[in-house]
């Protein structure tokens, strides 16, 4: 005997159940046993294949089965159609016979003579008599007739002979042929005796009564037999009912006449279902247009479906045993061919090191899985950098060379090696600036925007390099675009001509407005950087008078040789800064007192000073929304009468210019202009003079305004975030490079030897040297640096 454990199980209340140990182990033993085989590979593609099997061949045997009930009833019905159809042609047919028979045998001599005969001849009452006979031996279907002749009181009845009329058997006849009728030539029902019959009355004028008719009685029987034949089985239902709903033809059913008949006036369909208790019939019909009647043919409904549901079950039983075969097929394919995975996951779970191997219930696929998933993850890292080193070594070449002025010997070599400007005669240097660069950044999110200045770049490259010129494009954020161009020494014309082209392509293919300044043909191995500077500063004439032309340094002397001396000039310097520090109230006072000095002078002095003071003021917040309706400072004076209103018009902006410094962005705003930072940052990490206010003025905010924003969004100050980028570059270019310490440390934008070595010692607690010594062996393994703490997060 087993021992017996009890278990209590609480359900508002608690039961004592005894529960064999014995049958418990039982259970888990086989469970056990059970689990193996569910994990095996082999197996899951059995069920897995098996379910898709099912799945796609019980839908479609669903399908093939309604389609093929749909055919089949559509069948049943049109031959069905086609049945009523012959037997309203058959029955037309066959009641023309009749009438014309009859016509034939109303016209009759003898039958004539007997009519209109007054003297009572026995001669000629035989001769009707025999002669009736003889039509009637000639058409079965003619059951009786009767020749009635009103003016001697006399009938003719085929079955007794001559009788006088109070004799006549068929007196309700007898009152019908009395009462005058304007049908001509129509069946109409008739019952003498119990026994029912078709009749047919023929006058010898149908516009007036007459004294003399015809008289044939139809054999309902046996026209039936002749109409429907014998292969009307109990399912199925043929009947010919009159326009009132009697039944002429056909079996008597009352409840069934009814249905037919209703739905027969209500449906104008050739076709029709009714239904009576524990039955449902599929009607068709058809119309006897001479008549006035209407055939109706009804099958039972389960007869039409009887053949399909059989077709189903034989088509659901093939299905069934055709799922066995392939099922078997699945199960001994699978084991076959599966069965090494088995072993090749084993093989990996002992040679590979696993992230997350504690679950040794997985099954073999799984760990299969894995592997491969490490194995594409370290070639998909491996494909990204071997793709991006080329742009990034790129970018860092080029950008080196833009920002220290003159390229390194590094720098000299990609660029004589990877690019054609070396090998070019002279070179020209052009930007191509964004306008309305705030509401680019309102419409696109900053990734879209490094999106679209990477395609601005392209064209700008497939356009100039499509001419006898070589270009290269850098993106050195902010809101424009560095292309340095080579190229013979005359080809400035040509080249103003590629950059019209470009700007027209950038507009019509990204929608985007952009102004382009070009410099004068340079050597290689002039100051690039002042170039750069002197460039990005001469887009900025658009301003002056709103035209969209390309702007060369010729533009700009023309600009500078009318400004005014500096004794003359009016100072903007603190009305910036006051407006960058969100003090409207002080950049109001500072414009009315430079704006005092302005109503000394003549008019001519005065328009060509306001000129340059609102050009001065104004070109530093080009970024601005506040700005973006201002397309030219000619046309602005010129909207003016009097120098009060535009000065009251130049307070006004002044104002909002200030107040929109002191607007607080929204969260997902403040990230975008952080990201924005680091990117200009990143860019110019090169660039020995970046400090804090070369990053506002780019960005048009106060000093306090950027470290607070940077601060708040990436816990770190401003400052601290460029040493720290700095570190990291030279850590990589320590391990990556054989550059001396100084190189790299001039190539990340140390001044001075003693601010490298201190700041590099403070983040890593090493030397240079001693970094690079101790990272040497590990060049191959670790090929992305490591992180600081901020980055993290912590």
């Amino acid at each position: 005997m087993s021992k017996e454990v009890p278990v209590r199980i609480f359900y508002r209340g608690s039961i004592d159940l005894p529960l064999n140990r014995q049958s418990i182990s039982k259970g888990c033993w086989h469970y056990m046993k059970i689990k193996p085989i569910l994990q095996k590979t082999y197996f899951r593609t059995f069920l897995l294949l098996t379910t898709v099997l099912i799945c796609s061949i019980i839908p479609f045997v669903y399908l093939l089965s309604a389609e093929f009930a749909k055919y089949t009833m559509l069948e049943v019905r049109s031959n069905s159609q086609n049945e009523v159809n012959n037997l309203a042609s058959k029955a037309e047919m066959i009641l023309g016979n009749l009438k014309a028979y009859g016509l034939s045998m109303y016209a009759d001599q003898n039958i004539q003579n007997w009519f209109f005969d007054a003297s009572k001849d026995p001669l000629i009452d035989h001769a009707a008599l025999v002669a009736q006979s003889n039509f009637m031996s000639t058409e079965p279907l003619i059951q009786r007739s009767y020749l009635i002749n009103l003016k001697n009181d006399l009938i003719v009845d085929s079955k007794v002979g001559i009788v006088r009329t109070e004799s006549f058997a068929d007196q309700s006849m007898l009152e019908r042929v009395k009462s005058f009728h304007r049908q001509y030539l129509r069946f109409f029902h008739h019952s003498l005796d119990g026994s029912d019959s078709l009749a047919l009355i023929l006058p010898a004028t149908p516009e007036k009564p007459s004294d003399f008719y015809l008289v044939l009685l139809i054999d309902k029987p046996l026209l039936s037999k002749l109409l429907f034949g014998q292969t009307v089985s109990s399912e199925q239902d043929i009947r010919i009912l009159d326009k009132d709903g009697f039944v002429l033809l056909g079996a008597s059913n009352p409840a069934l006449n009814e249905q037919l008949y209703q739905a027969g006036r209500e449906q104008q369909n050739s076709h029709f279902q009714v239904r009576l208790p524990h039955q449902k019939w599929f009607v068709n019909t058809a119309k006897l247009t001479t008549e006035n009647w209407s055939v109706y043919y009804s099958t039972e409904y389960h007869i039409l479906t009887r053949h399909i549901s059989l077709f189903q079950q034989k088509l659901i039983t093939y299905t069934l045993l055709l799922l066995a075969i392939l099922s078997s097929l699945f199960f001994w394919s699978s084991r076959r061919s599966l069965r090494s995975i088995t072993f090749l996951s084993e093989k990996l779970r002992g040679k590979v090191a696993f992230a997350n191997s504690t679950s040794d219930a997985k099954p073999d696929i799984q760990w299969i899985h894995d592997g491969i998933d490490m194995l594409l993850n370290n070639v998909e890292q491996l494909h990204a950098s071997m793709r991006n080193q080329s742009e990034l070594v790129r970018t860092e070449f080029l950008a080196q060379w833009m920002l220290h002025g003159t390229p390194g010997t590094k720098s000299y070599e990609y660029i004589q090696t990877r690019t054609k400007l070396a090998s070019c005669e002279v070179l020209f240097l052009a930007v191509l600036r964004i306008e309305a660069y705030t509401v680019f950044c309102e419409r696109y999110d900053f990734p879209s925007r490094k999106l679209m200045k990477y395609a601005i770049r392209n064209i700008s490259e497939e356009v100039i390099g499509a001419g006898s010129y070589a270009a290269e494009g850098l993106d050195m954020g902010g809101d424009h675009i560095i292309l340095v161009v080579g190229g013979p020494a005359s080809g400035g014309l040509q080249l103003q001509r590629l950059l019209e082209e470009t700007q027209n392509q950038v507009a019509r293919i990204l929608n985007v407005d952009t102004t382009t300044a070009v410099s004068n043909a340079y050597d290689f191995g002039a100051n690039i950087r002042n170039i750069y500077d002197h460039i990005h500063e001469l887009t900025k004439l658009r301003f002056l008078n709103g035209e969209k032309q390309i702007f060369l340094e010729s533009d700009y002397e023309e600009f500078m040789a009318g400004y005014p001396s500096a004794s003359e000039a009016l100072e903007t310097t603190e009305i910036i800064k006051s407006i960058r520090r969100g003090r409207p109230e002080t950049a109001v006072v500072l414009l009315r007192q430079q704006m005092k000095h302005v109503h000394e002078l003549p008019y001519r002095d005065c328009k060509l000073n306001l000129t340059y003071f609102t050009y001065d003021l104004l070109k530093n917040f080009n970024k601005s929304s506040v700005l973006h309706e201002i397309s030219s400072i000619h046309q602005l004076l010129e909207r003016y009468s009097t120098l009060s209103e535009f000065q009251a018009w130049l307070e006004s902006i002044v104002t909002m210019l200030a107040s929109e410094t002191e607007v607080p962005k929204s969260s997902s705003r403040k990230e975008e202009i952080v990201l924005e930072i680091k990117e200009y940052v990143d860019n110019h990490l090169q660039d020995a003079q970046l400090s804090i206010e070369q990053v506002a003025d780019n960005f048009s905010f106060s000093v306090s305004y950027i470290r607070q924003l940077f601060k708040e969004v990436m816990n770190v100050s401003l400052s601290e975030y460029i040493l720290q980028e700095r570190i990291e570059r030279v850590k990589e270019k320590l391990i990556s490079s054989q550059l001396s310490v100084l190189e790299i440390a001039d190539q990340c934008g140390f001044i001075s030897k003693g601010h490298f070595f201190s700041a590099f010692k403070k983040f890593t607690n090493l030397t240079p040297k001693q970094y690079r010594e101790i990272h040497a062996d590990s060049t191959g393994k670790n090929i992305a640096p490591p992180s600081l703490s901020w980055r993290s997060g912590s």
